[in-house]
């Protein structure tokens, strides 16, 4: 992110007004053509309110923004640490805040992982040539119950919305029903379960967290998909 840590820092940087340009062209298009826009991995405060000025005049836009978007600042970035290095990259708490304010308002329409899963060679580089992403989906959902639920930014029924439900209304997917005949897709989830990210657990290959050793309130203890359950590391078949 451009700004005194960037500079601080001695890297090239990425504006916010790259993205805030980015944003206002693609809204613009979609209301001139009369369709549909989604804004991945919403970063700036400006994009935010873009985004939401555009729904008030009924433009057919929705975005989405990340745990480490809604969580981490640039300020992170001091001792050079390539796990928070990502596009876009972490901006300021401004920046931050504006996330949780459209989160709850609506804005933001849903809560995406960004996972991008890199070897711990490729994170060693040298920061300038290490390349963006880190893993997101073994924290996600920690991460946005400790945030948001738990600081009352929002409800766990908000929360699965913007996880669950209005993905699939954006992609037109059919929303699971709970209920004798439909086919089961459940995850359980204990909202007080306290745990300590370790990387080393992982079932991903990588381990470019940079949430490695944060405690969190809130964990997914089972997964049901058809007729399988994942619960304590294993599969098993349910009849």
């Amino acid at each position: 992110n451009e700004g005194s840590v960037s500079t601080q820092l001695g890297l090239p940087s990425i504006p916010t007004i790259a993205e805030d340009l980015t944003v206002m062209r693609d809204i613009s298009v979609a209301d001139y053509v009369d369709g549909r826009v989604h804004i991945a991995h919403i970063s700036s405060k400006k994009a935010v309110d873009l985004v939401r000025q555009a729904k008030s005049k009924g433009i057919k836009v929705t975005a989405e923004v990340t745990p480490h978007h809604f969580t981490l600042t640039d300020e992170e970035l001091v001792n050079y640490d390539t796990n928070y290095k990502m596009n876009p990259p972490l901006r300021t708490e401004e920046d931050v805040n504006a996330m949780i304010e459209g989160l709850k308002d609506g804005t933001i329409d849903c809560i995406a992982s960004d996972h991008a899963p890199h070897s711990i060679e490729e994170k060693e580089a040298e920061f300038i040539y290490a390349p963006n992403g880190i893993l997101g989906l073994e924290t996600q959902l920690g991460i946005s119950i400790s945030e948001l639920v738990h600081k009352n930014q929002l409800t766990i029924n908000q929360l699965i919305e913007k996880l669950s439900i209005n993905p699939r209304k954006i992609l037109r997917i059919p929303i699971p029903q709970i209920k004798v005949g439909e086919m089961a897709n459940l995850t359980i989830i204990d909202l007080n379960e306290v745990w300590t990210v370790d990387i080393k657990k992982f079932k991903s290959k990588s381990k470019n967290s940079p949430f490695d050793k944060k405690l969190l309130t809130g964990k997914s203890v089972a997964v049901i998909n058809k007729c399988q359950m994942f619960k304590d590391g294993e599969f098993t078949k349910l009849n």
